[in-house]
């Protein structure tokens, strides 16, 4: 029998111990074992001389070893079909799909063995104070999109706007064809329908939510600050919106962007998703579970969402809303179109008058004075204007 020098200096401290020229207890802190394991292993080495020192599982296949099949289907898998995943991922969805139940490390150390490399790599950390979130849900919600291949060539880029909020981590989100205002319009009637009012957004200082112009002297005089549509219509809601001026302030949308551009594009992959319509539907169900498993208890009970508007009136909120002075022709100029006011048999002319032009939702436009409507524009007359002006820059929705 080959000994190795621990194996060696294990038989002198026993033999030590039988001739009585060390105790039980020395024994036990030269070797960092119990007295009882101590007195276990002497009288096996009485008993079986030797071999009783070596472990009885030595040699023997661990009962928790991953059988060669199994690990061969995993590492194919790894380099097939389920390709390009993290390891936490990897492990759920080879649980889900094929039935393997494997942790964590021990899928990590085969992949490393078999030189699959993980997803992604790691960066030497930066120091960053910590800001604590919120105290209750609905008191901030982050607000972002992410334009990225999420369908990963099997079809057009999409873009993924989405919510969370920063006391809880629940998330809402949707795909639209790009970041848009109508495409923050309709995240936000989702969550004020569902939720209500939240106190305030954060997001970052894009035009959408700032608008660049410098304030015209009327609005310097009343100390008025240039509005978007979409901060009109959360200043309409009294809902503040608090600029970011780095994507690490606003980490908690950031990293839930990394998290589903490698979680949800594997889930868009295993469904075959070619359209953004096929692609919201399993969206709905990667929240459903998302938000389940990670959406944490707010420090404060009590939600601080506030009371929605009615439907109808919050339509005419989140909207394009803009007050023009009407010409001499009874024409007004709305988003690059001029809008041509019928006769009314109400009001005999309304030249120089101040009105509303409202575009809806559904794409019509609305003309609005004295709280009564003079004119209205379906959405396929809208549609047919914007194809007469394809040149000029608009933010009016087209219908299909």
């Amino acid at each position: 029998m080959l000994l190795t020098m621990k194996k060696k200096r294990k038989i002198e401290v026993f033999q030590a111990v039988m001739d009585e020229k060390l105790k039980i207890e020395e024994a036990s802190q030269v070797l960092d074992r119990c007295g009882r394991q101590i007195y276990r292993m002497l009288k096996s080495l009485r008993e079986e001389g030797l071999q009783g020192l070596i472990h009885r599982n030595k040699g023997k296949r661990s009962p928790r070893k991953i059988e060669a099949k199994i690990r061969q289907k995993i590492v194919t898998l790894a380099r097939g079909r389920l390709k390009d995943i993290n390891d936490t991922h990897l492990q759920e969805i080879l649980w889900r799909e094929e039935k393997i139940q494997i942790g964590r490390e021990t899928l990590r150390t085969i992949l490393r063995e078999e030189k699959i490399a993980p997803k992604r790599k790691r960066r030497r950390p930066k120091y960053r104070s910590r800001r604590e979130g919120k105290e209750a849900l609905g008191m901030m919600l982050q607000i972002d999109a992410s334009r990225h291949d999420w369908l990963e060539g099997r079809g057009p880029w999409i873009t993924l706007v989405g919510a969370i909020d920063d006391a809880t981590s629940h998330v809402w989100a949707h795909f639209e064809e790009a970041e848009t205002t109508w495409a923050y319009l309709s995240l936000m009637q989702e969550i004020f329908l569902s939720e209500g009012l939240p106190l305030s957004l954060y997001s970052d200082r894009h035009t959408i939510f700032f608008s660049p112009r410098e304030p015209t002297l009327q609005e310097q005089l009343k100390g008025i600050k240039p509005f978007t549509q979409f901060g009109r219509a959360m200043q309409e809601l009294a809902i503040e919106i608090i600029p970011a001026y780095s994507p690490q302030a606003k980490g908690r949308v950031e990293r839930l962007w990394n998290t589903l551009q490698d979680r949800l594009v594997v889930e868009l992959r295993l469904a075959k998703a070619k359209t953004l319509e096929e692609a919201h539907g399993i969206l709905k169900t990667v929240l459903l579970d998302f938000n389940q498993r990670f959406t944490v208890p707010a420090r404060q009970q009590q939600s601080v969402f506030r009371k929605t508007p009615a439907r109808t009136s919050l339509d005419r909120v989140l909207c394009l809303k803009e007050q023009r002075t009407v010409n001499k022709d009874h024409t007004v100029s709305f988003e690059g179109l001029i809008l041509q006011i019928p006769p009314s048999k109400k009001f005999r002319s309304i030249a120089g008058q101040r009105i509303e032009v409202l575009q809806l939702r559904g794409g019509s436009i609305e003309i609005i004075y004295k709280n009564q409507t003079v004119a209205c524009f379906s959405p396929e007359a809208v549609t047919r204007l914007l194809e007469q002006n394809k040149g000029v820059q608009t933010e009016l929705k087209k219908v299909a």
